[in-house]
């Protein structure tokens, strides 16, 4: 098959191709040339042709839960059957999207991993994006996490990190992931735990994960070594500056935030709650300091990548085009954006040879848009096509 557009963008955050084409042989980026030179090369392939289209490689969601609780029923049939079900609907939803790879980071008990497996044998009917699974996520006693259903396995001190670092490994998760801050300026894990919870990882070859949105916990962790720092909502310059040094990564989930600062804005009109207005108030601050600071922090050279949290909620799947449309908002350019979005969350995620750029031999995980979104970011929501490995998803 060969699949031609109007132009084409790698991912690499400066390559724009005109007037190419690309040729998928066995799932996989066989050769990028002129339309001409593959159809010359190849007269008995099909030929796909999108107008007026933009080209370029699947979108990568650093951050979805796809068992969120919010997905489900609320009455009998709210058990682990439909809790998989529900999995299953919300990893297809995100392809809408022109997402086809994604971090869950974190669902219960085995159960992203057990999907992973299930359609890598052929047991789930449909195209599914590319899966990498975090497993239960880890919390202290009473800490972030545990207040949601499922949202947490309460551990406390290294050695039953370490056990339930393990007992993740064993179910078949891929990174692990931790929380250690919720609203409060008060760290939760100890610095000896979250320690522990990075060497455990690093010496098994493995990486890990932190929810941490405030200063002093965000030091601690970058001190810990964690791979990626999911959220980071009040990073300071100083610490983006360190995360570079040590090659640790930034997942700042943006669109939740500030969904939830307009949500509540609009709540607090009709019930003005003195819980109603304390939620209004964090979220309207993180939304704002994510408004004043992404800029600053993006220019020290941290790698950042894309991720959009608790949107399946919204029952919109991982819409990672809008979050770089906040990024574009708050000052980066739409090309360094869809580098974001592409190449580094591959880079972050070890994919790099893979997927996330247009590159001869990696994976057709390709996304095919309306317009230009070189010039118009939102035009990444406008989705035409999406490819999974080379087989049409949308």
């Amino acid at each position: 098959m060969i699949l031609t557009a109007q132009r084409m963008i790698t991912g690499d955050g400066t390559a724009i191709l005109e007037n190419q084409a690309v040729l998928v042989r066995e799932g996989r980026i066989a050769r990028i040339a002129p339309l001409a030179v593959l159809e010359a090369e190849n007269a008995d392939e099909p030929v796909v042709s999108f107008e007026d289209c933009t080209l370029l490689p699947g979108l990568i969601d650093m951050h979805v839960h796809l068992g969120n609780w919010g997905n489900r029923p609320g009455d009998y049939r709210n058990n682990d059957y439909m809790h998989a079900y529900v999995a299953a609907s919300n990893a297809r939803s995100v392809l809408k999207n022109g997402v086809t790879t994604i971090r869950d980071a974190s669902t219960k008990n085995r159960m992203t991993a057990s999907l992973r497996d299930a359609a890598q044998n052929g047991w789930v009917q449909g195209p599914l994006p590319r899966m990498i699974t975090c497993g239960n996520g880890l919390c202290m006693t009473g800490g972030h996490g545990s207040e949601i259903p499922d949202g947490g396995e309460e551990v406390d001190g290294p050695w039953a990190i370490r056990q339930a670092i393990r007992r993740n490994f064993k179910n078949g998760c891929d990174w692990i992931k931790v929380l250690t801050s919720s609203r409060a300026h008060i760290p939760e894990f100890t610095q000896e735990e979250l320690d522990a919870a990075v060497d455990e990882c690093h010496r098994r070859g493995r990486k890990i994960a932190v929810h941490s949105g405030v200063i002093p916990t965000i030091q601690m962790c970058i001190d810990a070594g964690f791979d990626t720092i999911e959220h980071g909502t009040y990073m300071t310059v100083e610490q983006a500056r360190q995360m570079k040094e040590k090659g640790l990564a930034w997942v700042p989930t943006i669109t939740p935030y500030t969904r939830s600062a307009r949500r509540m804005e609009e709540r607090c009109k009709s019930q003005p709650t003195p819980a109603n207005l304390a939620a209004c108030r964090a979220y309207t601050a993180a939304a704002e300091a994510y408004k004043e600071n992404f800029k600053k922090l993006f220019d020290t050279g941290v790698l950042v990548g894309a991720g959009t949290d608790l949107s399946l909620d919204e029952g919109d799947g991982a819409p990672v085009a809008g979050e770089l449309a906040y990024m574009v908002a708050y000052g980066i350019t739409p090309m360094q954006a869809m580098q974001v979005g592409t190449s580094n969350g591959a880079r972050i995620l070890g994919l790099q040879e893979e997927t996330g750029l247009l590159k001869e031999g990696l994976a057709a995980d390709l996304l095919i848009v309306r317009g230009d979104p070189s010039q118009r970011i939102e035009a990444l929501a406008e989705v035409e096509a999406v490819y999974r490995d080379g087989v049409r998803a949308i």
